[in-house]
């Protein structure tokens, strides 16, 4: 039903839904065996993409144009798109596509397992999030044929939900950083790089916070993990968000204090945990400080202001 009579693969709509469909019911996982291993949240492709709202999230999102005209916004900074056009909407960037004629896309969103902070997942994302520029166009290149080659496999073998086709998956992945790492080399495109460059380690250290809040998430710890030095890291945060890392830390401890105490049961004593307080009184002085009351009576209005 997928295939054409002389043996091409048809591309329709409906072959596009059913190739998401088979993607993300068995392969919302690849990876591993090379010390890099991803989690899928959401495979897709789209017959006609046109406005999206402008947007961030904490994820990787690479997106594939097989066809159409429209533009990509980056933090500001507005790319052409077009029919061969790769691009990559980083964590934490504001961004948005734009196209009044609708494009076909193909799309992946994930982000890297890191639990064993293997050096070459720290190199993975290294090279992610530090390329030059969030679109490539032009030549062919080995993401593309990669992304079709996965479609075709996937129309043509659609009960394989094992290694072939996770294999696909991972070497779509991995072709990323190499992708969009490549540049013409001209002296207008370095002065990017670079900036970008500092951005990324400082993205790097606000998703290792972020995964790690009941740690001490000390400078020395946070730097080990990047491999910097800790002098190193704390200016480059300071320059990049105009704090320092311990206060970057405090604050998003006690953001996330804040919800867990709006949203569960825990007791303050376990959310002092989750956040990396191992003392309750250290936690409810600096919950205090920050928001005017101590955390139970925090709970007790937000609860009471809800009725």
């Amino acid at each position: 039903m997928h295939k054409r009579a002389k043996g091409e693969i048809s591309m329709t709509e409906e072959s596009f839904l059913f190739v998401t469909r088979t993607l993300n019911d068995n392969h919302r996982q690849c990876g591993g065996v090379d010390g890099v291993e991803f989690l899928i949240y959401n495979w897709g492709l789209a017959w006609k993409h046109y406005d999206n709202p402008v947007h961030r999230h904490s994820f990787y999102e690479v997106c594939y144009v097989l066809d159409g005209e429209g533009e990509y916004e980056d933090d500001e900074v507005t790319y052409k798109l077009e029919c061969g056009s790769l691009f990559a909407s980083l964590p934490g960037h504001w961004h948005q596509i734009r196209s009044r004629t609708g494009l076909k896309l193909f799309f992946v969103a994930f982000e890297v397992i890191a639990a064993d902070s293997s050096p070459e997942t720290r190199r993975y994302e290294a090279d992610l999030l530090g390329c030059p520029s969030p679109v490539v166009a032009g030549q062919e290149r080995v993401t593309a044929l990669l992304w079709r080659a996965l479609y075709r496999h996937v129309l043509l073998q659609p009960a394989d939900d094992g290694p072939q086709t996770n294999g696909l998956c991972n070497l779509l992945l991995r072709s990323f950083p190499a992708t969009f790492g490549r540049h013409d080399g001209s002296s207008a495109s370095k002065p990017k790089s670079f900036s970008r460059s500092r951005s990324h380690l400082v993205q790097l250290a606000k998703r290792y916070i972020r995964d790690n809040l009941s740690s001490p998430l000390r400078l020395e710890e946070v730097a080990a993990y990047l491999n910097v030095s800790a002098r190193h890291l704390s200016r480059i945060f300071k320059e990049e968000l105009g704090q320092s890392l311990v206060d970057y830390v405090t604050r998003i401890r006690m953001h996330e204090a804040e919800g867990l105490l709006k949203t569960t049961l825990c007791s303050v004593k376990e959310i002092a945990d989750l956040t990396g307080y191992h003392s309750v009184h250290y936690f409810t002085r600096v919950f205090a400080d920050r928001y005017g009351i101590p955390p139970a009576e925090y709970r007790r209005k937000t609860l009471s202001s809800n009725l």
